[in-house]
């Protein structure tokens, strides 16, 4: 009886020594280290970077590329994350409650300037379209559900993404940028910086000639953008919607997603 009361009591009292997991702490230890790191890693570095030998993580990093958490470079042998911890991410409550709360708003917009539009979510050095809607129409422009891509300039999606945040976030993902489309950090600080102003992003396609791609961000309750709502406009016969007028719904298709996610109102 007073061995149980003492079990209690030393689970009840958080100063107290509690048992570990080794071998979950050196995971999440090699997760966080990686996280952390805006390029690829060599094991060494990472040995080091978490306090532990090289023949103490080998196994483990084995372990988390065999389960596509972590990817190794062939040529360079630096590891990086993989997007699967934010595949993982997509299915959590909140990343589904910001879906659930984007589709209504999406599909409506989708019908109002008969146009496909679809939401991102940035990870890492990546963003990912996590929900898409299209018009009722036989032919038009759509991005993927869950198609992956790079953060660079050339995207619309992605300069959303960073322009709307805080540092050291805005700077590891403009450095990210900076040398993926070798560019000088101050001309892409000077871009993302007029975009924040504005509120929205609107531009010839850089990926797609003949599309206008325009973005709004979605923003968290501190007015951060956790996602951005995008549309590439194309114009088509028998679309009378001009691009000021598409512009115009997506903003207010954003701002009332945001609101419902606990942002700004519009």
């Amino acid at each position: 009886m007073d061995d149980e009361v003492n079990a209690d009591d030393r689970g009840a009292d958080d100063t107290a020594p509690r048992p570990g997991a080794p071998a979950l702490e050196k995971g999440l230890d090699l997760l966080e280290a990686l996280a952390a790191e805006p390029g690829g890693i060599t094991q060494k570095q990472l040995a080091a970077r978490v306090g532990r030998s090289v023949g103490e993580i080998f196994r483990m990093l084995g372990v988390l590329e065999r389960r596509g958490y972590v990817a190794r470079n062939p040529k360079t042998g630096e590891y990086g994350l993989t997007l699967r911890l934010f595949q993982l991410g997509t299915q959590h409550p909140p990343t589904r409650r910001l879906q659930q709360a984007a589709l209504p708003v999406m599909e409506a917009l989708a019908a109002q300037v008969a146009l496909a539009c679809h939401l991102s979510m940035a990870s890492g050095e990546h963003f990912l379209i996590v929900a898409q809607a299209e018009p009722d129409r036989p032919m038009g422009w759509t991005v993927r559900l869950g198609a992956v891509f790079p953060l660079s300039t050339h995207l619309v999606s992605a300069r959303i993404l960073t322009a709307f945040q805080r540092e050291p976030r805005r700077g590891e993902m403009v450095r990210i940028m900076a040398q993926r489309d070798d560019l000088p950090v101050d001309d892409i600080l000077a871009r993302l910086e007029g975009i924040a102003a504005t509120g929205h992003d609107v531009a010839p396609s850089e990926t797609a000639p003949g599309l206008t791609d325009m973005s709004a961000p979605i923003l968290d309750p501190s007015g951060l953008a956790v996602a951005a709502l995008s549309l590439p406009y194309l114009p088509q016969r028998g679309n009378t919607v001009s691009l000021a007028e598409a512009l115009a719904a997506l903003r207010e298709a954003a701002a009332r997603i945001s609101e419902q996610i606990g942002g700004p109102a519009g």
